[in-house]
């Protein structure tokens, strides 16, 4: 029992957020989110719609202290915070474990009916299992608060719901390129704000 325990300790351990304000950001809008396919880990690049959404951003985010980009390596990932790094004059940083899930034979399909139970941990044939993602996730993110005070991560939907449940907030959906502010509160809550509830918009 007792080295059951310790085994649980660790993974929680494994599976907590460094206690640190940070913003997170989706990459634009590619193709497939067009056309509505799944997405993960196949390297789609941004569409001209999606760069135009990164280029929009960016003056959003000019004012808020960033002072470390660390994106996810995959393309609409990386070349939507290369578009907002050249707007705010602060280099990218790519670190591992923040690219999408592996989606194995959903990618590239318009089916998303395995969402719901994989989201309530039960396994998915071919689908990177959400505890290893949140795992994943969890010490990518930390890696990433390491290198700053003021980090924006940019990265993807599902790395977004991994941090939603790693801050014990509910799913809800983060459109392209639409800044979220994740900030602890006490030693165990976490907030979630979208930008536009920052700024006061309605």
């Amino acid at each position: 029992m007792l080295g059951s325990a310790a085994r649980s300790w660790r993974h929680e351990r494994m599976t907590m957020l460094t206690r640190q304000p940070f913003w997170f950001l989706r990459h634009g809008q590619t193709d497939w989110n067009r056309s509505g396919k799944c997405q993960g880990r196949c390297d789609v690049p941004l569409s001209m719609q999606g760069e135009a959404e990164a280029h929009a951003a960016a003056p959003h985010l000019k004012h808020l202290g960033i002072n470390a980009i660390c994106a996810s390596p995959l393309k609409r990932a990386r070349h939507t915070a290369e578009i907002i790094g050249l707007a705010l004059g602060v280099p990218v940083v790519e670190v591992p474990g923040l690219e999408e899930m592996d989606l194995g034979p959903y990618e590239g399909v318009a089916d998303y009916s395995w969402i719901a139970a994989w989201r309530d941990d039960q396994p998915v044939a071919g689908i990177e299992p959400f505890p290893e993602v949140r795992k994943r996730v969890a010490q990518a993110a930390n890696r990433a608060l390491g290198t700053a005070s003021h980090v924006l991560i940019v990265a993807h939907g599902g790395v977004f719901w991994a941090l939603q449940h790693l801050c014990r907030s509910p799913f809800t959906p983060l459109a392209h390129c639409r800044p979220a502010h994740l900030s602890p509160i006490g030693e165990t809550s976490w907030r979630i704000e979208m930008l536009s509830a920052l700024e006061g918009e309605s």
